[in-house]
């Protein structure tokens, strides 16, 4: 195949490979007890409605594109700033909303040759996306990719952080960059924030506290949880009013005798 094949299939995008965790379970655990599957549907429903150009708040994509299938969620934007805003505010909110339902994430973000039209998603970004979750990500996170970065640190500072639309990355301790996630808990008003928006931050630390205290007998898991509840108290305990969002509290060793 030639060059000019090639670039006729491929448009430069940016790619988002979104992994499920516990998908299995949800779908075995659906029949009996719907609640979790009946969340991931509402935010898959949502996220679909993005792609179709529907206005989910006020937020419109540059060339949105989404498709799940089993546990992975691909999503893909434009190679432009707008589009690189929209892709990183929209998974930031994917994560987040299934955080609230007790749902945990991991994802990689690269920039690349891909296509994508409904129905159909492949190519060397996509693949790229993928390495990143399935291998460098480790972590309950999204990671980026260097490309993906440098087009972050390079965006117009001035138009990128009006209004609460201001997505961020970050650097981690342990090397990779990832998207904040956590970002709107950040600096919430004095005042309160609205009810939905502090609801949603009440769930995500309910979940994170569940999660971290059931995964005592697993240390790897143990692992992606603390390393979770850790990144959620260095927002809430920094910045945000304390008596808003708790911070979670950590499984302390016990003698086996005791009540509790």
């Amino acid at each position: 195949m030639g060059d000019s094949e090639k670039n006729h299939i491929y448009s430069d995008r940016y790619v988002a490979f979104v992994d499920i965790l516990g998908f299995s379970d949800i779908v075995r655990n659906s029949e009996r007890s719907p609640h979790q599957a009946r969340a991931l549907v509402s935010v898959l429903e949502r996220i679909r409605l993005r792609s179709l150009g529907g206005a989910v708040d006020d937020l419109f994509g540059v060339d949105f594109k989404v498709q799940s299938f089993s546990d992975t969620i691909v999503l893909s934007e434009k190679v432009t700033e707008a589009g690189l805003k929209y892709l990183l505010y929209a998974v930031a909110d994917l994560t987040l909303d299934v955080l609230a339902q007790g749902i945990l994430t991991r994802g990689g973000i690269a920039k690349g040759q891909m296509y994508h039209s409904e129905g159909v998603a492949f190519g060397p970004a996509f693949l790229s996306a993928y390495y990143l979750e399935s291998t460098i990500a480790k972590y309950l996170r999204v990671v980026v990719d260097r490309s993906v970065h440098n087009d972050y640190r390079a965006r117009d500072r001035g138009h990128w952080e009006t209004g609460e639309f201001n997505p961020r990355l970050m650097h981690d301790d342990d090397g990779p960059v990832y998207l904040d996630i956590l970002r709107k808990f950040r600096k919430l008003p004095e005042t309160g924030p609205d009810s939905q928006l502090l609801s949603t931050g009440q769930s995500c630390r309910a979940s994170i506290q569940n999660l971290l205290n059931e995964s005592i007998y697993d240390p790897r898991h143990f692992e992606k949880l603390r390393w979770l509840a850790i990144y959620w108290n260095s927002v809430i305990m920094r910045q945000s009013p304390i008596d808003l969002l708790e911070p979670v509290d950590f499984p302390r060793m016990k003698n086996l005798d005791d009540s509790d």
